[in-house]
This record gives C-alpha cells, structure tokens and sequence, in this order.
C-alpha cells in the first residue's frame, strides 16, 4: 500500500487526545507489561523506575504501569509483579507514578488477579477460579471460588484502585482480558457456575460491572477508569464472541467506563510470530462501532499501520508494546521525521519468558538503562572492528555514537553475518529488518565499511588503530544431524559436504547418508579466538564480541557488541 502524504507524516498518530480529562500529547500509548524488575516480594525497584523513565522520555503519550497484583501472593502467574494489595506498597508505587509523570508522559496503572491462571508454586496456594476448570494449556485444576471469595475480590480490586489513586496514578485500568480471573468470569468457556455469576452475558459480567461501580464510588466520577478486554478468544471452543465483546463494551461505557482497551488472545502458540502487523485492528473497529466512548487497539502496531487505522478511524489510540521495549525512542524518532531509525521489534518472543527479568534481543539495555546508556567518550579513539555479523555491527554502531571514529571490515560480500540465512527460515523474516536497521545506523554514523577485507595481523599492525573489536564469529568443528523424530542424532565429525538440499552427506571416508525431508541440520559452533593471539601484541585495547567469545544466540551476540562499544 503507498503512504499519501498524512500518512508518511504520522498526523494522526502524532495528533493530542484527551482520554478521561487527561490531555495526551500523541495515540501511542504503552500497555501494561510486566518485566520482571521488581523485589520478589513486590516492591518497586530503582532499575524499574529507570526501565519507565526511558520510556516517558521517548515521547510516548500514556503509559500503563502493569499488570499490578491485587492479591499477593495468591494472584501471580510467575515471578516479581508488582503489588499493591497493602499500603506498605505505596511509596514505591508513588515514586513510579511521579517519575513517569516528570519524564513527559501520562500515568495509569493496571490492576489484575491471575485467578486460575496463578502457578501454586508462586501464588504459595490452589488457584482460584470461577469454576474448577482449567484456565491454561497445561495448568491446575483450580478451586471454584464462592460467592464469599467473590465480594473478598470485588473488595481488593477497589482497595487497588484507591492506592493507585493515591499513589498519583492519573488512571486505572481493569484487567478483563487475556485469560486472567476477570476474563475466567467472562468466558463461557471458563465459567460454568450456575448462580448470579454464571450462565448469560449480564451474569457473567456481573463481577466486573460491580467491580467499576464499587471504584467509581470511591474514586469520583471524573477519574479516568477503563477496561481491557479481550475482542475474541481465538482457538478456545465455546470463548468469547466479538458481538459478545461489543455488547459487553455498552454495558461498561454505561458504568461509567472512559475507554475500552481491545485486545486479542487465544490458546494456539506463536500466534505473534504469523500474524501481520494490524490484523487484530478489526476487533476494535467493531467495538468503536458499538460504543461512543474511545477505543484503543494492539498487535503489532507499526507507525504506518497505526496511522491508517487512525485516518480510517478504526481506533482511537494505538497501543505499542514490544515495539517500545525494542526501542523507547520510537515516539520521539517518529515525531522528528527519524521512523527509519526506529529499532524493530522482531517478534522472537524473547521477551515472553516467565523466568527472571524481561529482556528484548534488539535491546540489550532493558531493563539495565543505566548500565548500557551511550555517554560520548572522553577520549576520540580510532576503533577498528572485525566481522560485520550481529555483534560486530552492533559494536561498530554504539562506538560510533560514543564519537569514536569506526572503520568495519567484513570479509565477506556483505553485512549480517549469518542473520541473513537465519531470516530465511519459516516466519524468521523480520531478522532481515534488524540487519537493515544495523546497516542504516551505521551508515548514518559515518562507519567505513569495507566488505571483502581479510584482515590479518600485518594489517591491523600497519593501520594502527587505538582499539579493536573482534567478531568474526565461530568455527565449525561438527554437524550434528536430527534425522526426523525419532531417528536420534547422527555426529559427523569430519565431513566433506552436504548435498541434495542438505539432506545427504558424506564424511571424510567417503560414507553418503541420505536423510528424509524432515531432517535438521545443527551447526555446532566453537569460537574462534585465533585472531586475537595475532593482535593482542600490537593494539593496546583488544575487545571480543559475538561467538568468537562463546557459542551465543542473536541476543547474547548483541548485547556483547553493545558492551565491546561502550567500554572502548
């Protein structure tokens, strides 16, 4: 599709809002997402406020705090959410508010209970659900809760809201969505109970609806209050409907809701892996249809993509979530006419994890800002790196906006090093758009780049550079092959080569083997540190970077081109 004009200069997207009185300066908005940075126990950690201050200081107009427990323990899917379900939260949760309101952008906080979505092992006991039905693939069989736990959860839903109100949150959203308790009540697919709360769509939203009224008394009528819902359940028979989720948002704009926050969520995997950008769109434009409150929608939501949804007017705010964890300067590089210096989101799902701290293959600063934040050097250096793969590239570019002056050499005819075969693989596309974006900024920073370059210790000797990154990546000592299922894994230790599609090999001894359609090939790498023993006697300043350090994934291979860079 061409941009016209408008759409090349992001107007919509770029344009105010007011939602619920309070004045956003654009419609990107950050939805809650929880990373992990937080103490075991719930409080709110310096490395946390750092992680949102980064994020208000690139531009984006509302940032939504989450998810926040109204139950701890007993509300937690994994480790380090945020609580706030006792005052002795507050100061931590006070700070979070001022720190974010003070870097530019609007606060709300997001309040949630995991219900039977909960791990025993965090929440330290059985899930509760609506019913005894399992929530999630794999989980526990959860206790069906009375209705005595029922007005129990109504209650700390309310006492969250009142704490977040406290605590200088200009806003609150209630989590209703992607397979939480308040979804659990929602879902016909999860709640079978036969009383008050169970049966038809009143009943099943009765929780909720008491839930917005009960905050509405306590917090005012003026103060910003929306919901996240789920616009379908894909993949879960018997789920949630659109025209459920449409009938639904009139009933919360009628309590007195401001917004309503469309989401999508279902039980098939990698369902973000395949998806393109914007295809959940059409779950808010039906919802924007139904209501006359404002909408806001998410999914993979590219400024481009965002602004056509606004200009046709299928949404009112866009949320961006991963696309921000990748690059919180995306706001500010779009309102300055910079969207190609945008770092993409690749949808690796690295992020995803449940165990320790979020983390993003694209930016090894999160959730370590002031650990890996780009200051100019105090000394212009002359910085020669070695390899353009994924870390050289890396290391060359932060170098370079530290001030240095970065010559790359890459042996090869071209920059990426092996991201160009691993974006060739089945929905691995978007590698590709991270070499591109490594390439332009190093380009855009004055790298000289010269490709079919062998560099050995003679030359390094006769450019004498100041210091060297070395990223030439690993040997292969091996192929390992995985012969369908249940074939094994077949070693070949000395091979010749690999033929028919890279499904015959012969080794050394002239032996062929020919596996079936199905088989993987895994190549075993070692790191190749021969170079460096060449060098280290004439340059002052050695630095490793990549799988000539270890055997590393794309993550750890960028994140050590980003320390090489910034320690030079």
């Amino acid at each position: 599709m061409v941009e016209n004009d408008n759409e090349s200069r992001f107007e919509k997207l770029l344009s105010p809002f007011d939602l619920g009185g309070m004045r956003l300066k654009n419609r990107m908005v950050m939805p809650a997402m929880s990373v992990g940075i937080v103490t075991d126990d719930g409080y709110v950690t310096e490395r946390l406020l750092d992680y949102f201050a980064e994020r208000a200081r690139g531009g984006v107009g509302l940032i939504i705090v989450g998810y926040a427990v109204v139950e701890f323990p007993r509300g937690l899917t994994g480790p380090r959410k945020v609580a706030i379900d006792d005052d002795k939260f507050l100061p931590g949760l006070t700070s979070l508010a001022q720190c974010i309101k003070q870097n530019g952008a609007h606060a709300a906080l997001q309040l949630n209970h995991a219900g039977g979505f909960a791990i025993s092992s965090f929440a330290e006991s059985i899930p509760i659900a609506p019913s005894a039905v399992v929530c999630r693939p794999g989980g526990e069989i959860p206790r069906a809760m009375t209705v005595e736990d029922i007005q129990a959860m109504k209650v700390r839903f309310v006492e969250g809201a009142q704490r977040a109100q406290k605590a200088g949150f200009e806003a609150v959203e209630i989590h209703s969505a992607t397979g939480y308790l308040l979804n659990q009540f929602l879902s016909p697919a999860k709640n079978k109970r036969t009383d008050a709360y169970g049966g038809d769509l009143p009943n099943r939203a009765r929780l909720l609806l008491e839930i917005i009224a009960a905050i509405r008394e306590q917090v005012g009528a003026s103060y910003p209050l929306w919901v996240r819902l789920n616009g379908k359940e894909f993949g879960v028979p018997g789920g949630i409907t659109l025209e459920e989720t449409c009938e639904l948002s009139r009933m919360l704009e009628k309590a007195g809701c401001c917004a309503i926050n469309v989401t999508h969520y279902g039980t098939y995997p990698f369902h973000q892996l395949v998806e393109p950008a914007g295809s959940f769109v059409y779950l808010a434009e039906a919802v924007k249809k139904a209501v006359s409150i404002p909408v806001m929608v998410g999914g993979r939501m590219t400024p481009a993509v965002s602004e056509r949804a606004l200009q046709k007017g299928d949404t009112d705010l866009v949320t961006m979530g991963r696309q921000l964890l990748a690059d919180p300067e995306l706001p500010n590089k779009v309102a300055s006419g910079r969207p190609d210096e945008v770092a993409p989101c690749i949808t690796c799902l690295s992020c995803k994890g449940r165990s320790g701290d979020t983390r993003c293959t694209v930016n090894p600063a999160l959730g370590m800002e002031k650990r890996f934040r780009v200051v100019p050097s105090q000394k212009v250096k002359n910085v020669l790196v070695i390899g353009g793969g994924l870390a050289g590239m890396e290391a060359a570019v932060v170098a370079a906006r530290r001030g240095h002056r970065v010559t790359l050499f890459e042996k090869g005819n071209r920059l990426g090093g092996r991201m160009g075969l691993a974006a060739r693989m089945p929905h691995k596309a978007r590698i590709a758009d991270l070499n591109a974006y490594l390439a332009r900024q190093a380009n855009k920073l004055g790298v000289q780049v010269e490709l079919g370059k062998i560099v050995t210790p003679e030359l390094v000797k006769s450019i004498k550079p100041d210091a060297v990154v070395i990223a030439v990546g690993g040997r292969i000592p091996a192929l390992k092959w995985l012969a369908g299922v249940l074939s094994g894994l077949l070693l070949y230790s000395d091979y010749s080569h690999v033929e028919g599609l890279g499904r015959t090999v012969t080794d050394g001894a002239g032996r062929r083997q020919t596996f079936g359609v199905h088989s993987m090939l895994t190549v075993v790498m070692k790191p190749d540190q021969r170079l460096q023993k060449g060098i280290q006697a004439i340059v002052p300043e050695v630095y490793l970077a990549g799988d000539c350090m270890a055997s590393y994934g794309m993550m750890e291979a960028l994140a050590s081109g980003a320390r090489a860079g910034l320690e030079v």
